[in-house]
């Protein structure tokens, strides 16, 4: 999968389905279902599942789903491990590759747009992080962080918004140790080529998906997620990168005496709510992407057979295809 390799027919390329939506959209269970007709195996791209130990608040899949359908991206690192983009692709791209040599089809389980892009299109990696210039950066305004990259970077700073700190504090760093701009790094390309990609998205009616998301949320406190936070944080706590999991950071505050029980409940709604319409527009730049809209899950387990029969004859089309 050389990027130097001279462009396939789509048939004589193994199809890689990437199912990509915010959370509480029922990917996960779409994913499953595919994968069990197709004999897929789910690479999950996501930044939080990456950690061990964070499973309430991740939606992590059970132990019997595991054992059903190989999951590759989980539990990775100790909650208290920083981690990156970088080191993500520097372990997803020998899986995918390993799936597809074994003859299976790659089902890419997508909450992290920016993973996702990275792995699909390619990461102009930049200067290493910085962590003396992180630390200053987190302790700044951030307002401040706003005012001084329009000011050095505007394409960027428009593109980022006034409220995602983590971004805004890579951005500048790359303004300062690069040499170069974010704005002027390659945002979109050709995908990974010797791979059919099947980009999907899941949609749902807007009202509908905040409910499923605040349903989901409260599920996760009553499952224990503050006894799971309690337990990373006796453990040896969390890194910097996982500390700005949704709910787990508002959990700390609470711990913290910072909030209370339930403003830590009600502003983890909010931030996942926040971060689910932000992944939506992110999520829809991606091109050529078929948009599945749903109103229930009834509706999403019909798109998932849908789904597999498409795969699988892209599957059986490239098995059936005469090698070099």
């Amino acid at each position: 999968m050389s990027h130097n390799e001279q462009p396939q027919a789509p048939a004589a390329l193994p199809p890689v389905l990437v199912v990509m939506a915010p959370t509480a959209s029922g990917k996960s269970r779409l994913c499953m279902a595919v994968a069990r007709r197709v004999g897929g195996e789910i690479l999950s791209v996501d930044a939080l599942k990456v950690y061990r130990g964070l499973e309430a608040g991740t939606a992590k899949p059970s132990a019997e789903e595991r054992a059903e359908i190989p999951h590759h991206g989980l539990d990775l690192v100790d909650a208290g491990t920083d981690y990156s983009v970088a080191l993500y692709l520097d372990y997803a791209l020998p899986v995918l590759r390993d799936i597809v040599a074994r003859g299976k089809v790659p089902i890419l389980d997508a909450t992290a747009p920016y993973y996702l892009k990275a792995l699909v299109f390619g990461l102009d990696r930049g200067p290493e992080p910085r962590a003396e210039f992180r630390q200053v950066a987190e302790q700044r305004p951030l307002g401040d962080l706003y005012a001084e990259l329009l000011a050095k970077d505007p394409e960027s700073a428009r593109r980022i918004g006034p409220g995602d700190r983590k971004r805004l504090v890579r951005a500048l760093e790359i303004a300062e140790y690069s040499g170069r701009l974010a704005s002027q790094f390659v945002r979109w390309g050709e995908p990974l080529p010797g791979l059919r990609w099947v980009f999907t998205g899941i949609e749902w009616p807007r009202d509908v998906l905040y409910a499923r998301v605040r349903e989901r949320a409260l599920r996760m406190f009553e499952q224990g997620w503050l006894d799971e936070v309690q337990a990373v944080r006796a453990g040896g706590g969390v890194s910097r990168t996982a500390g700005l999991a949704h709910g787990y950071r508002r959990l700390q505050q609470h711990l913290d005496g910072e909030l209370t029980l339930a403003e830590a409940q009600e502003q983890t709604v909010r931030d996942v709510k926040q971060f689910a319409r932000k992944s939506m527009t992110f999520f829809r730049r991606f091109p050529r992407t078929q948009w599945l809209q749903v109103q229930s899950d009834a509706e999403l387990d019909r798109a998932a057979l849908y789904l597999a029969h498409e795969v699988a004859e892209m599957q059986a089309e490239f098995l059936r295809t005469p090698g070099p």
